[in-house]
């Protein structure tokens, strides 16, 4: 039986609850491309570590399965199309691929802070590298990237590059850790279906709220 969905409209369906206990029950998806919890133990209290203004102006919960290692087999036993980001961190349990995208962030070399992140694929022909400026209150597209709602939240602009490449397959689109919604966001002003899980209703409330905005003029 098919789980209720938390939020549904024409283009997106939004499901709150544990992927592993929600993918046996849906339809087969095209693609999968999502930003797994990777066990490397975000710091969520903001307004205590010295990050940045925006950063301090939250005080994000912890994000749930960031506390041990993630293991990816459940999601490549899907057999599709994959793109999982933060994949450095649980590479070998990931079979060999050439394919892998880069987001470069452009802060500065001597930051703590990562100035990439990376993501593994199965089916893109080698390395494609995304630069978008993301470091505290610097940002690109700050006039029409959403306010950080997440810890470990996406930009929209980089889902919707990687909805373009050349070997990204049509059909319906899954993120299994949608956190806030950035995923089915990008998908939505892209004309494309997705579905997104997330196990903490917060983020479900938060991800339905932009679906309910109108669809962003692509530039």
């Amino acid at each position: 039986m098919t789980e209720k969905p938390y939020f549904q409209d024409d283009d997106v369906v939004i499901y709150h609850g544990d992927c592993r206990d929600i993918l046996p029950t849906l339809e087969p998806v095209d693609l999968v491309l999502t930003d797994p919890p990777y066990g490397i133990g975000h710091r969520t209290n903001y307004s205590s570590n010295g990050r940045s203004i925006i950063g301090k102006q939250h005080d994000y919960p912890p994000v749930v399965g960031d506390d041990k290692p993630f293991d990816p087999n459940f999601v490549l036993q899907l057999g599709k199309p994959t793109v999982l980001f933060g994949a450095n961190y649980y590479a070998d349990k990931l079979p060999p691929t050439g394919g892998w995208i880069v987001w470069d962030k452009m802060r500065p070399h001597e930051l703590d802070q990562a100035t990439a992140e990376l993501a593994w694929t199965n089916f893109v022909k080698g390395v494609r590298v995304f630069r978008f400026l993301w470091n505290g209150a610097l940002r690109d597209g700050l006039t029409t990237e959403p306010p950080l709602e997440h810890p470990t939240q996406k930009p929209v602009a980089l889902w919707r590059w990687v909805l373009a490449l050349k070997w990204i397959p049509e059909g319906i689109i899954l993120d299994p850790f949608m956190g806030s919604g950035t995923t089915l966001r990008a998908a939505k002003d892209m004309g494309r279906k997705a579905i997104g899980i997330e196990i903490e209703e917060r983020y479900c409330e938060i991800a339905a709220k932009r679906m309910s905005q109108s669809v962003m003029v692509l530039v």
